[in-house]
């Protein structure tokens, strides 16, 4: 499937037209662009960050054309207006100028923002964080209080695949004082081999998807007092997962040779609670962050059965427990001619506890239990250098450095130091460029080292060497033989904007060098098994029977690419200049791969994953990747489409004397969502039951598009059969919200 630049764009744009006709029914004279009045902030509550002026401003009326439930669903859908021209990364997310708990950013409706601005890099300093990421900071309304509750119902067209979600909290909002309490439930049935056709032995006793349950309850309470802002949040979760690996026979004298499904389980149970404190000392904010998460873990898995019927079970058990402590201050610490110097500085303790249980058939039980200690120092800083209205050197506009640096005390690895240096320069106004590098060194996780080995039997695997589909038993888990990884970036990047409304040029190129980086095992070619030779085990045939995929080193990585694309705004009809609501909005983003390269170890060619190496079941890196976004709103309707396009691969076994190559096609797929306020609609206009409901349609994989996979006569391996790539295909959900 080939999908050029402008098919995608002039496909999107499609879309959004047909929407805009069968939206002019809801397109009445003397309707505004709000359902409720716009509020107007008359304080400069969160207008800017450290004196930092915000680059865009997002009303409640923009907010609400973008259909969202949540604050971090709202984040998924400013992504394009949130890119960095230096990464990808997502943007540091603040509430009233604080950083957001992880569980009042789950839990706040869209409809407690009272608006939204961004800020430019610089302003995530200011936090802690390095200088390649926005900022979003979510001042929410002063007085809010709301029940909102929230249901979905979900399937694949092509059958299976059914889930079911539903959530309900409660919202109360009073100046600084704030409440919320979240219980939410989801539960996903499992899909069978056998309902996509997969031509495996007993499809019926395999599945492509594990059946899932979650269910979560969370909640935070946010006081101001002396002025000192404080919250607390604490959260549970209980998720389940189940499914089956294939048959085993039972040889029993009594009942004969019979066969019994593998069944596979696992649960996990995570709390958490967190308090945060934010004050003013002087012209600096300082701030105390106090959590406690415990992540407590089971997983049994089936590995066959003894003589009498009874199932042979490798039993895996953890429980990780993390307390962190953590003292912030940030503000300007000296004014130069250029401006003032903004620094921050973070001192914190943490403490990390793993215990891990391990049970397998004929072999005495293991336990293991690491603790580790990490005292982590970090000082970041943003010093202006040139500044146009200042009149120091004016010619060169405005130009300041940026500097980072880290130091990570581990117990058990030592002292790792990281640090970054960057610049950024506004030659004119509204055209910015800037340059960052960034030595970062981190140690391998606790569970990375330590995790219990959980063995699987039975899972569908390609073999390059032998060129077939085979299912040996899977070893997954720790390596606590794993070494520091060294991760080194430089960027350089580009923006023009924001000009006729939020419209933005960004463009960005990254070269990436990883040592010692962390990993699974590439997929099983003749350079990979070389490599690790002892974590592959044949029978006497060369059949696979086993794999070792616990944690590796993978020696030396490299990677270069350039992304860059545009985001627009078009405003629709007479709509304030704050309050463009109505509007069509797309972004379009190419990232163009020009180098992604492993060496796994000293001695083994490296793998080139543009030239033949693969990277995961989907096939090599292709050399691009293209998301089209597009929105179009009108009074209450909206209509958000998201393309995706990554151009073909070609791989192979790594043996030149038998390369056998596969050769996996483009892949453009589609998604679309549909959304009606109800409340603002001609025949539902004052309805009690309208007011504050939502009714949305989602389709996922909208052409039911799935990569194809040959060899050189055209034949397609079980294990890239479509079931296999996307077993869910074309899914189709419907949403209905209501805000009581």
């Amino acid at each position: 499937m080939q999908w050029p630049w402008f098919s995608v764009a002039v496909a999107g744009l499609a879309v959004t037209a047909t929407a805009a006709r069968l939206a002019q029914a809801a397109d009445v004279p003397g309707s505004t662009s709000e359902s409720t009045p716009e509020i107007i902030v008359t304080t400069p509550r969160g207008s800017a960050i450290g004196g930092i002026e915000p680059l865009l401003e997002l009303s409640p009326a923009e907010l609400s054309s973008y259909g969202t439930d949540s604050l971090s669903d709202l984040v998924d859908a400013l992504r394009p207006l949130t890119r960095s021209s230096r990464s990808d990364q997502m943007a540091v997310v603040l509430i009233n100028g604080h950083l957001a708990g992880q569980t009042e950013f789950e839990n706040l409706p869209r409809e407690a923002i009272e608006r939204v601005d961004v800020l430019p890099e610089t302003a995530a300093l200011q936090y802690g964080f390095s200088e390649n990421q926005r900022v979003l900071n979510f001042v929410l309304r002063e007085h809010y209080a709301a029940v909102p509750v929230r249901a979905t119902e979900s399937g694949a067209t092509e059958g299976g695949g059914q889930a079911t979600a539903a959530d309900a909290s409660l919202v109360r909002l009073n100046d600084e004082a704030r409440f919320t309490l979240l219980a939410s439930y989801k539960d996903n049935a499992w899909l069978r081999d056998s309902d996509r056709g997969v031509s495996a032995p007993d499809n019926f006793y395999y599945t492509l998807l594990p059946g899932k349950t979650d269910t979560k309850i969370a909640a935070t309470v946010s006081h101001s007092l002396l002025g000192v802002s404080a919250s607390f949040e604490a959260s549970s979760e209980v998720a389940s997962t189940r499914s089956l690996q294939g048959l085993a026979t039972v040889a029993s004298s009594a009942t004969g040779a019979i066969e019994r499904p593998l069944d596979v389980s696992g649960d996990v149970r995570t709390s958490r609670v967190a308090i945060q404190l934010t004050g003013l000392l002087h012209d600096f904010v300082w701030g105390t962050t106090v959590y406690y998460m415990r992540v407590a873990s089971e997983s049994t898995s089936d590995l066959g059965f003894d003589g009498i019927g009874d199932a042979l079970i490798d039993r895996a058990e953890s429980a990780f427990n993390i307390g962190n402590l953590q003292f912030s201050l940030s503000g300007p610490c000296a004014s130069l001619p250029a401006g003032p110097v903004i620094v921050n500085f973070k001192a914190g303790l943490q403490y990390q506890g793993f215990d891990t249980r391990d049970a397998e058939p004929a072999v005495a039980r293991t336990a293991s239990n690491l603790v580790r200690t990490v005292r982590r120092v970090n000082f970041n800083a943003s010093v202006p250098l040139a500044n146009r209205d200042r009149g120091l050197l004016p010619a060169m506009g405005d130009i300041s450095g940026t500097f980072s640096a880290s130091l990570d005390s581990i117990s058990d690895f030592g002292d790792l130091f990281s640090g970054s240096v960057g610049l950024d320069w506004h030659p004119i106004k509204r055209l910015h460029l800037d340059a960052i590098y960034t030595d970062h060194r981190a140690a391998p996780t606790v569970q990375q080292l330590r995790a219990p080995p959980i063995y699987t039997s039975n899972v569908e695997t390609f073999d390059y060497i032998m060129r077939e589909t085979v299912y040996p038993t899977e070893i997954t888990g720790g390596n606590d033989a794993l070494a520091a990884a060294d991760t080194r970036q430089g960027s350089f990047g580009v923006s023009v904007g924001p000009f006729a409304g939020k419209t933005e040029l960004l463009a960005h190129y990254e070269q990436s060098r990883v040592s010692n980086a962390i990993g699974v095992l590439p997929p099983t070619t003749a350079a990979v098994e070389a490599a690790f030779p002892d974590r592959f085990v044949r029978d006497p045939n060369g059949t696979l029977i086993e794999i070792d995929n616990r944690w590796v080193d993978l020696g030396h990585q490299q990677i270069d690419d350039v992304k860059w694309g545009i985001n627009v705004w078009i405003p629709l009809g007479d709509s304030p200049p704050k309050a463009m609501a109505n509007r069509i909005e797309f972004s379009l983003f190419d990232t163009w791969y020009l180098r992604d390269a492993t060496w796994i170890r000293s001695g083994i060619p490296e793998l080139n994953l543009l030239e033949g190496a693969p990277s995961d079941v989907a096939g090599g890196q292709p050399h691009h990747k293209i998301e089209f976004h597009t929105l179009y709103h009108r009074n209450g309707v909206g209509v958000l489409l998201a393309v995706g396009w990554r151009s073909p691969t070609v791989v192979s076994s790594g043996d030149a004397a038998a390369p056998y190559p596969l050769y996996f096609s483009s892949l453009g797929t589609a998604d679309l969502r549909v959304f009606l306020d109800l409340g603002r609609l001609p025949w539902a206009r004052g309805a009690s039951w309208a007011q504050g409901a939502r009714a949305s349609l989602a389709v996922t994989n909208l052409f039911d598009r799935r990569q194809t996979v040959h060899d050189a006569l055209g034949v397609t391996p079980t294990a890239f059969e479509p079931g296999f790539l996307d077993p869910l295909g074309r899914i189709v959900a419907l949403t209905l919200r209501k805000v009581f």
